[in-house]
């Protein structure tokens, strides 16, 4: 009885693990909704926290993916953010408190976000290959 109750509990520890527990299933992606804000795109701005520390910036992925790909993708709005391939499925989406450094390049989340991201990011790979869309104006 304890090995099949063992046997049955890995299967369901991997169903809740990868989704079926939480409706929105594995995060593949992340969009930054930057409209509301005077932010100018540029080919390597840096994702803050409040605190002025780096989430995401060119110093996370290799020289070579960046010169290829991009350190981030734009759209105009989020429904085009949300049909691009670089981030198809389950993007998180959040949204900029506000922008900073030379020109507006670089973008401020808040504390919340800020985490979950780095959260989902220990386990998963979208920072590391470049899944990210910025909404801009």
């Amino acid at each position: 009885m304890k090995k099949a109750i063992a046997v049955l509990s890995l299967p369901l520890l991997i169903l809740l693990t990868f989704g079926l527990a939480f409706p929105q299933g594995v995060v593949t992606g992340l969009i930054i909704d930057a409209k509301h804000l005077q932010f100018t795109p540029s080919a390597s701005p840096k994702i803050l926290d409040e605190d002025g520390r780096e989430i995401y910036g060119s110093s996370y992925l290799d020289k070579a993916w960046v010169e290829k790909h991009g350190i981030v993708g734009y759209a105009s709005n989020l429904s085009e953010a949300k049909a691009n391939p670089r981030i198809a499925g389950n993007p998180l989406v959040v949204k900029a408190l506000r922008v900073t450094g030379a020109n507006n390049r670089d973008l401020i989340l808040s504390y919340q976000d800020a985490r979950k991201i780095r959260e989902l990011s220990k386990n998963l790979n979208f920072l590391d290959n470049a899944k990210v869309i910025v909404v801009v104006p």
